[in-house]
């Protein structure tokens, strides 16, 4: 590549995030194992990432020479969505409605000058930003070919852009391309973890674990139930998001004792819950684009349960690293037969598929493809 890449990360949370963000996480791994492949990148997170990026690679003991490898911008890291520590606080009281959405709009622009003022440095552009069909008509005014990492699912309005434009599209999971098959999609690529930072427990404690965004798509409710169900202990972990849904239909089951519920946790505490669950629930109810948590849990040798909607039903080797269930009743069932997944084969199955070194192979397959 004769000029840098140009990597959008998020100007919402730093990259990565210090608790919430799977999109973030995965733009730090992009940039991270590219830029030891010798590419000359540029990189825009929120603020913070400079920061949290440098952290984590000594966290994860890596060498640091590859920072100078990285150009770093940081931009946002106010909508109200991502780091507790870097988001900006906003007064419902005081503010319209929309300022959250204004703002990210402002950061959006700032990412618009970015590309035009660095024009002449970089050859193509790899999207992780959510605000993708702004950037389109830019890009192609600029002449930069741009990769666009789907995160989210596809709707028929942005589907018809990325259509329009011939936007490259890379998958996170084949499900993602099943309502719309005609786009100009590239080879499906899983999201990676640096499953080294992930240690396996062959000797879990006696309790189930949900970790996700508190909300009706995610289903904590039949999670509870199932645990109910099968007399086990449940945590439960992630921010609020539904705030109806978590008063109405989940507080009242929390007791502290049966179910326990901690808000967002940082990345150790995460840790240190998935190692320790004997089984990870996730009966979504909607199509997740692939589902990180869970092949954050298998990592640690954690099986999982899951429904099969999205990015799941490609991870989850049915009666090998966990189940695939379709009811509170099934499920409850799995979390009764848990003991016959062998957690060795769901760590080296996590390490196989989903190890960064392997994941990144592949980014820099797909980018050669493109130059």
């Amino acid at each position: 590549m004769k000029n840098k890449l140009l990597i959008l990360g998020s100007v919402v949370s730093p990259c990565p995030p210090s608790f919430h963000g799977g999109t973030e996480r995965v733009a730090y791994s992009q940039a991270k194992e590219l830029a030891k492949k010798g590419l000359k990148i540029i990189f825009v997170g929120a603020k913070g990432t400079i920061d949290n990026f440098t952290q984590q690679l000594k966290f994860e003991e890596e060498n640091l020479e590859i920072l100078k490898n990285i150009e770093f911008f940081e931009i946002g890291g106010g909508t109200g969505s991502g780091d507790q520590k870097d988001s900006i606080k906003i007064d419902p009281k005081t503010t319209e409605a929309s300022r959250k959405l204004r703002l990210e709009l402002v950061n959006l622009s700032l990412v618009q000058k970015l590309m035009i003022e660095k024009q002449d440095e970089y050859d193509l552009i790899l999207n992780n930003l959510r605000g993708e069909a702004i950037l389109l008509p830019l890009a192609k005014i600029l002449r930069k070919k741009i990769i666009n990492v789907m995160h989210l699912n596809l709707f028929p309005e942005l589907a018809n852009l990325f259509k329009e434009y011939q936007t490259y599209i890379l998958p996170i999971s084949n499900s993602q391309k099943e309502l719309f098959p005609d786009l100009n999609y590239l080879p499906t690529i899983y999201n990676p973890i640096k499953t080294k930072i992930f240690p396996f427990n062959p000797k879990p404690k006696d309790y189930a674990l949900m970790i996700a965004t508190i909300g009706y798509h995610k289903n904590q409710l039949d999670a509870i139930f199932a645990a109910k169900n099968a007399g086990i202990r449940l945590i439960i972990a992630g921010k609020i998001r539904d705030g109806d849904y978590f008063q109405n239909q989940i507080k009242p089951h929390i007791d502290g004792k049966e179910i326990i519920y901690y808000e967002e946790i940082n990345f150790q505490e995460k840790i240190n819950l998935y190692q320790n669950a004997k089984v990870f629930l996730f009966p979504i109810k909607w199509p997740e684009p692939f589902g990180l948590v869970v092949i954050e849990a298998l990592a640690c040798g954690t099986p999982v349960i899951a429904y099969p909607n999205g990015g799941p039903k490609e991870i989850i080797i049915h009666g090998k690293n966990g189940y695939l269930v379709s009811s509170v009743d099934q499920m409850t069932q799995a979390i009764n037969n848990i003991e016959n997944i062998d957690r060795n084969f769901c760590r080296k199955d996590a390490v196989n598929r989903f190890d960064e070194k392997i994941i990144g192979e592949k980014y820099f397959n797909v980018l050669k493809m493109l130059i």
